[in-house]
């Protein structure tokens, strides 16, 4: 992103925020279904452990209600990386900012080449 000589680079830089403003609100999504899935991971174990140390009718209906729940944290997880990868970044800073997340789908990572083909 090329700027004239009167306009400042954190100008450009706001300018390039606001293109890719729907890249910054998913990745925040994303951040949030990421750390609410790892909650329900850790809930999970912990449901296991307790139900290894003491099985018991209640202890394994808490441990299939964590696995439930984790389940659908790594759904909702998923569905928000590929939103993600279904928008289009605009600029090199979108761009970079899909990047960090593309270890978590390859679609991310194809979406990615295809976004810089486009630019």
């Amino acid at each position: 992103m090329r700027h004239g000589k009167n306009e400042s680079p954190g100008l450009v830089m706001i300018e390039a925020i606001e293109r890719d403003a729907e890249l910054f609100a998913l990745t925040e999504q994303v951040d949030l279904a990421e750390k609410e899935f790892h909650n329900a991971l850790a809930r999970r174990n912990e449901a296991q452990i307790a139900y290894l140390r003491e099985p018991s009718i209640l202890t394994r209906e808490a441990l299939e209600a964590a696995k439930a729940a984790e389940a659908v944290t790594l759904e909702i997880l998923n569905a928000e990386v590929r939103w993600l990868a279904s928008t289009r970044a605009t600029t090199v800073i979108g761009l970079k900012l899909k990047a960090s997340y593309a270890f978590m789908e390859s679609k991310l990572a194809d979406s990615i080449v295809e976004d810089i083909s486009q630019l």
